[in-house]
């Protein structure tokens, strides 16, 4: 199972990191594998390249602003959630990914 996750907060240098690290761990204890972006203040310091998002399973975006880029994850099954749920709820956020996952 892989997960592509998207962080976006205003700043980008707090909640979108600390949602961002508290999913990533969580998903690394279950062996799913994930690659994250981290978006805010009109910054994206590393952004998930197509392949990345075209393999994964789900795109879980959390965020607090709008994200950019959007039209990349045409067709993908995405989970959006606010950022501070995903740094609250880390294991629901990614029960709820694997629910929507298996759904078919």
């Amino acid at each position: 199972m892989k997960i592509s996750l998207i962080t976006a907060c205003l700043a980008g240098v707090a909640h979108s990191k600390m949602a961002a690290v508290a999913i990533k761990k969580e998903a690394l204890l279950r062996g799913i594998e994930i690659d994250v972006e981290e978006q805010g203040g009109h910054k994206i310091p590393v952004r998930l390249t197509q392949e990345q998002i075209n393999a994964s399973d789900l795109v879980i975006i959390a965020k607090a602003v709008s994200i950019s880029g959007k039209e990349r994850l045409a067709g993908k099954k995405i989970l959006d959630v606010t950022v501070s749920f995903a740094l609250r709820n880390p294991k629901t956020v990614l029960d709820q990914a694997i629910e929507l996952i298996n759904k078919k």
